[in-house]
């Protein structure tokens, strides 16, 4: 189980502590609420749109905050083609080694790109572990094809810190589609029956392109759209350090506790002195205090995570893609907000990581101590 998954379950050890710790959670997600007080989300095109639609949409618009902030390979993409024995666990660092934050490494480290992730002011080399298998015929070329078209168009059309316009950001729509469909394999383990037709069937990159539907595409045209209408595109530019365009925000994808914790984006100038974690939310409402403070426990407890301080996490945030709202907390004010009171912050973030540690060690996990 992850960190998210924990504390998902009401009835797990993590959960119940935080309920049990966190006595300001109501109140910290109001001020959630507040922050899209008032703002007409963007909604989907169908009234009632089949269960899996948030999860794609929310995949795929991640994929997309990702891609603005770092040109960065596709990680856990690349590791669910791997899952799926569609490609070798080499193939995998070849394709993550093509990317321009991986293009300039060593060699010996492009051979295992795909676990060599970005830190603050250093790099992390989380091991490689791929099977080296016998791929299903035809794949590896069709991801190859795939991703290389990928690359090319982001860099001319969207590079990190630029949003595109409509056409292109429908282009990047699709293959943020696909590219997720694939991340849930690593997650869950199960394959999209309709990405698996294409894949085994012999299909090509077009058809790969053409399983999101028309309306999830206007979507997520949409919501990019958002980002820019209302701000927050301005509000993660500044939190980067408003780089020029073209210019990283931070870092995509950054893995805190490897296998249990890996974050959306980090936000920070060159060389992190200060980064912002912030996690991307595609929901419709955000009134459930319940659910909120759920979101609220996650980032603080990501940010309680990194012992060593290898991400420099200084605050913590919530994009609220649906309403272009980006709100966010200096890491010890939150922690003072949710606990009901700052003498407790020290007390309790030691607690939680001796927590921690006994749910890693249940999963032969460890973390990584400063």
């Amino acid at each position: 189980m992850s960190l998210t998954s924990e504390l998902a379950d009401p009835a797990g050890k993590l959960a119940r502590w935080c309920a049990r710790v966190f006595t300001g959670t109501a109140a910290a997600a109001r001020r959630v609420e507040d922050a899209a007080s008032g703002v007409r989300p963007v909604r989907p095109a169908l009234a009632r749109p089949p269960r899996q639609h948030w999860a794609e949409i929310g995949g795929a618009f991640g994929q997309r905050i990702a891609d603005l902030v770092q040109a960065a390979p596709p990680y856990y993409a690349l590791l669910g083609m791997v899952r799926a024995q569609w490609v070798s666990g080499g193939w995998a660092h070849a394709q993550a080694a093509r990317y321009p934050t991986h293009a300039d490494l060593p060699k010996e480290y492009q051979a295992r790109a795909l676990g060599i992730r970005p830190a603050a002011t250093t790099w992390l080399d989380l091991g490689d572990g791929l099977p080296d298998l016998e791929p299903v015929p035809g794949a590896p070329e069709l991801w190859g094809d795939l991703l290389e078209r990928a690359r090319r168009y982001q860099e001319r059309y969207a590079p990190p810190g630029v949003l595109g316009e409509p056409g292109a950001e429908a282009g990047l729509a699709r293959t943020g589609w696909v590219l997720s469909a694939c991340e849930d394999i690593y997650r869950s383990g199960r394959i999209d029956p309709r990405l698996a037709r294409v894949v085994d069937g012999g299909g090509t990159v077009p058809d790969l392109r053409a399983l999101p539907g028309d309306d999830q595409v206007a979507e997520l045209v949409e919501l990019a759209k958002c980002l820019h209408e209302r701000g927050a595109l301005w509000e993660l530019r500044r939190l980067a350090g408003a780089p020029p365009e073209g210019g990283p925000l931070g870092i995509a994808g950054p893995s805190i506790v490897p296998g249990w914790a890996d974050g959306d984006v980090l936000l920070g100038p060159p060389g992190l002195a200060t980064a912002t974690l912030v996690d991307v939310k595609t929901v419709l409402t955000v009134g459930d205090p319940a659910r909120a403070g759920r979101w609220l426990w996650q980032i603080l407890l990501y940010a309680w995570l990194d012992v060593a301080d290898l991400y420099r996490i200084r605050a913590v945030g919530l994009l609220l893609a649906r309403h272009g709202k980006l709100v966010c907390w200096p890491v010890e004010e939150l922690a003072a907000e949710l606990l009901g009171g700052v003498d407790l912050v020290d007390h309790r973030r030691d607690e939680f990581r001796d927590l921690a540690r006994g749910l890693l060690d249940s999963v032969g996990l460890t973390l990584a101590d400063g």
